[in-house]
């Protein structure tokens, strides 16, 4: 009997082993996936489901490295277009001096703020920045849009002004012990933004200020050449990322002229059986093109879903309890938490915005900027530039500087491009305002302005949709505090 049991425990042993072995040795001849039917023979993948297979491999990792890359990719097609359109070269003072024209493709940019903006390129040598005294707000970010530095009021001049000197990765060379703010740079190509304020309604005087700036070579320091001064004022130019394979060859041209840093490597190893590698020209056979131009597609749809819809993705993108306004910085400055690299959030603010510093979207006072912006009406429907709808701005706008509210086109997340040539209204202007200083601004196509309301109405595009997007200069504690909300868009019936 006990003979017999063991014989029993060892036949049942056997037969299990047999069984998981089969189980783990066997490959059915075909599997469906959502790329289709992939076949093997005897283990093997077939010669069709190889290529298949490489072909998706390569395409997932494409479209994760575009959006890995985008932020780098917008500087990049900012260096391009302002020398293709405006003729700027490294270091030429790019100046929004009759402020930016809705005519210029730009991620985000108004006609509120007068901008100066600058390219530089740390692997020609160290390069000096002399910010002026006087109401500014501005940044130095690499191609990452990492600040390296705020200047003027956030920055460590306080407003008083200074030199900034920003050295080449790996630096070794002697450094000043004084009269300068020493950055030591980790990436080679950094723009400069910075914005001048206007105040008591003096644009000369914030145009003054930015021309001010200087940006020279340090070899040059002792007698620096003037900066050549180009206005963007104007001009059509086109600033965004584009589609298709210039996509790529813009992001391989940054890549080549920068170091890669360690928590990129894994993306450098996607992208080179892409064509795409380190010291190599960007030279992408038809295979190669077909997928990166596909890549980029879908990259730029998986793109503005997460900008439009952040909510449902981002946890804390609302901004107001029970309303449609939603933060625009849902990340650190530094992109960076505990854990990980923010590469939704920070995509979610790069695809529809461009600059960052730390002193952008913290929450709470001081003086650097924080924004809102909204995507849907209050009756939860998106804008339709066929229609005319209604904001009403609470008195006591918590922005010691100044607010503005500015219409962005959905498609180019830049100015929306009316007959008016104006897509914005701010604090700083003559608006109408009620009896309790609150404001109501008016939104809708050509002929919709209400009468005596004029001055407080911004013209939008029939067929175009659009988004506002609000602005707090130097924020006050009752935006982060919940004192103060803004209410949603109304639609006018």
């Amino acid at each position: 009997m006990k003979m017999t049991r063991k014989h029993g425990l060892i036949a049942t042993a056997v037969a299990c082993v047999l069984t998981l072995a089969g189980a783990h040795a066997q490959v059915p001849d075909s599997v469906e996936t959502r790329i289709g039917t992939l076949k093997f023979e005897h283990g093997y993948p077939t010669e069709e489901t190889s290529r298949k297979l490489y072909d998706e491999l390569d395409f997932q990792r494409a479209v994760q490295a575009f959006l890995w890359s985008f932020p780098a990719v917008s500087f990049e097609s900012i260096r391009v277009g302002v020398k293709r359109d405006l003729g700027a070269d490294l270091n030429d003072l790019v100046i929004a001096d009759n402020f930016s024209d809705t005519k210029g493709v730009w991620l985000t940019a108004n006609d509120t703020t007068i901008y100066g903006m600058v390219n530089v390129d740390l692997s020609k040598g160290p390069v000096v920045v002399e910010i002026p005294a006087g109401p500014a707000v501005g940044l130095i970010d690499d191609f990452w849009q990492r600040a390296i530095s705020d200047v003027g009021l956030p920055g460590p001049d306080k407003g008083k002004g200074g030199k900034y000197l920003l050295l080449p990765p790996g630096f070794e060379g002697k450094v000043p012990k004084q009269g300068y703010y020493v950055l030591h740079g980790t990436m080679n190509n950094y723009n400069l933004l910075n914005r001048g304020l206007v105040q008591n309604g003096d644009i000369a005087a914030a145009v003054k200020l930015i021309k001010q700036m200087k940006v020279y070579p340090w070899s040059e320091r002792k007698n620096p050449k003037p900066n050549k001064v180009i206005s963007m004022s104007g001009p059509k130019m086109d600033t965004i990322p584009p589609d298709g394979i210039e996509y790529w060859a813009r992001l391989s041209a940054f890549i080549n002229n920068n170091p890669v840093h360690e928590r990129d490597r894994f993306f450098m190893a996607m992208l080179k059986p892409l064509g795409i590698e380190k010291g190599k020209p960007f030279q992408p056979d038809a295979r190669q093109t077909t997928i990166l131009v596909d890549a980029a597609k879908v990259g730029h749809a998986m793109a503005r879903n997460l900008l439009f819809n952040a909510d449902q993705r981002i946890s804390g993108a609302t901004t107001f309890l029970g309303k449609n306004w939603h933060w625009v910085v849902l990340m650190k400055a530094d992109q960076e938490t505990d854990t990980y690299t923010q590469l939704d959030e920070r995509l979610h603010y790069f695809y529809g915005a461009i600059y960052m510093s730390p002193a952008i979207g913290v929450k709470k006072a001081g003086p650097g900027a924080q924004y809102i912006q909204a995507f849907k009406d209050k009756d939860g429907n998106h804008f339709d530039g066929s229609k005319s709808y209604r904001l009403h701005v609470p008195a006591n706008v918590p922005a010691l500087a100044f607010w503005s509210l500015t219409l962005y086109d959905t498609e180019t997340r830049s100015m929306i491009q009316n007959a008016g040539n104006d897509s914005a209204r701010s604090g700083n202007e003559k608006l109408k305002a009620n009896a309790d200083g609150s404001v109501d601004l008016y939104f809708g196509p050509a002929g919709s302005a209400p009468a005596g309301s004029e001055s407080n109405w911004i013209e939008t595009v029939p067929g175009k949709g659009f988004y506002p997007f609000f602005r707090f200069y130097s924020p006050t504690a009752p935006l982060f505090a919940g004192t103060w909300t803004l209410p949603d868009v109304e639609l006018v019936q």
